[in-house]
């Protein structure tokens, strides 16, 4: 029996067998389990990134196939245009050629006219000895696109050199601005003339002439003459001569 101090406080004491295998068992255990977690995370990690690497493919392919519809929709686009464009140019010219046609038949109108006021001034010389004729009317470009210059010449026909021929000539300018008919005054248009009925007094001819400005988007067509004298027979003139513009 083990000598024990009356009085003192005892500690049991406890035996604990030894088993060196099971401590091995457990350490196993645990680093099997740490290592499945491990793994499970890794499988986790790599599925993820698989589906999110199949979404995005999927993205793409979508996408080049809308590029490819729109560089498809963008050519086709294009090639209308390219059509379009050269019909407009086939028209341009078109239009062109019957503007042309157009211009060329209106000259021969107004040569037409004038040989016809030709003619008559003819037939009048023969049938009248004396009196009030229009002898002349030419209208010049300037370099201005509106501004032309303009010749009226009166005479009197079989003058015998004594007689004075007097009276007036109005001149009137026909024409078109937008959709409305004008008829502008000579007076109106140039600075050389300042009254409506011009004066008419000469032995042979007189000159009338000066410059004339046209009006913004005014399209003239016909000048109108009319002319009368007073003295030394009484006589009245009233002509069309046609908007011809010598170059």
């Amino acid at each position: 029996m083990p000598n024990v101090v009356k009085g003192s406080k005892q500690e049991k004491m406890v035996v604990v067998p030894h088993r060196p295998g099971r401590r091995l068992l457990l350490v196993i255990l645990l680093t099997l389990g740490v290592g499945g977690s491990a793994l499970g995370g890794f499988m986790f990690g790599y599925a993820n990134t698989q589906r999110s690497q199949q979404s995005e493919q999927a993205t793409r392919q979508e996408l080049s196939g809308q590029l490819i519809s729109a560089e498809t929709e963008n050519a086709e686009l294009r090639r209308q245009v390219a059509i379009l464009d050269r019909s407009s140019v086939m028209d341009q010219r078109a239009t062109e050629e019957v503007q042309g046609t157009i211009r060329g038949l209106r000259d021969r109108v107004a040569q037409l006219e004038q040989d016809i006021v030709y003619y008559r001034q003819v037939v009048s010389d023969e049938t009248e000895d004396t009196g009030l004729i229009i002898s002349q009317l030419d209208i010049d470009a300037t370099r201005q696109s509106n501004r032309f210059r303009y010749k009226l010449v009166l005479r009197q026909q079989d003058a015998d050199g004594d007689t004075f021929l007097t009276g007036h000539v109005n001149v009137n300018l026909v024409g078109s601005q937008g959709e409305e008919q004008q008829i502008l005054a000579l007076r109106d248009l140039s600075a050389e003339q300042d009254q409506l009925d011009i004066p008419l007094r000469f032995k042979y001819f007189q000159n009338i002439e000066g410059e004339l400005v046209l009006p913004d988007n005014f399209v003239p067509d016909r000048l109108q003459i009319a002319a009368v004298s007073d003295e030394p027979i009484e006589k009245s003139i009233n002509q069309n001569f046609s908007w011809v513009v010598e170059r």
